[in-house]
């Protein structure tokens, strides 16, 4: 069984992105300190990335792209124009990418990385099973929310990393370690 994970930062009032849909609040990994807010770790964890058409258009403006070994699909509900090795579409039903996914990879971890449209998509359907939440202390009033459900969910950790960032790591009930 593919275990997905939402791994997102929001601002300290709950928003993804700013109301353009830009994520330039966020700051970028401390590269004096090393810290990189468990990025790293959680980035090994994982096997395959999806992701919503708008967040991929976003991340290509980004330059290099930041995961070159690892398959991305990108859910969209219009044709894209893929521009990297290892991208693929993935449609737009998550219900029949997750049944093809597990029957073509089972036991692969997958990271949910956003955006609100496809989080939304796949937490209706119960499909995600950890959520890890970097919150950032960030106020910025209007944007882009995540709105979550966490019933079913316990808060099973929390980290505090330099600069009052915070993160708390949710997992379904069901896979709560003891």
């Amino acid at each position: 069984m593919s275990n997905v994970i939402l791994y997102i930062a929001t601002s300290q009032d709950g928003f993804i992105a700013d109301k353009n849909g830009d994520v330039n609040w966020l700051p970028q990994p401390n590269e004096a300190t090393g810290e990189d807010c468990g990025y790293k770790d959680f980035y090994n964890r994982v096997d395959a990335i999806v992701m919503g058409s708008s967040s991929y258009e976003q991340i290509l403006g980004f330059g290099e792209w930041l995961w070159p070994g690892k398959p991305t699909y990108v859910f969209s509900s219009k044709p894209i124009d893929i521009q990297r090795p290892n991208v693929c579409s993935a449609g737009n039903n998550v219900g029949n990418f997750m049944g093809q996914f597990q029957a073509e990879n089972s036991g692969k971890n997958i990271w949910l990385l956003g955006g609100a449209k496809l989080v939304q998509s796949f937490a209706v359907q119960g499909l995600i099973d950890e959520y890890i939440i970097t919150i950032f202390p960030t106020i910025l009033k209007e944007g882009i929310s995540l709105y979550l459900p966490y019933e079913g969910f316990d808060l099973v950790e929390t980290k505090k990393y330099s600069g009052g960032i915070l993160e708390g790591v949710f997992q379904k009930t069901y896979l709560k370690k003891v």
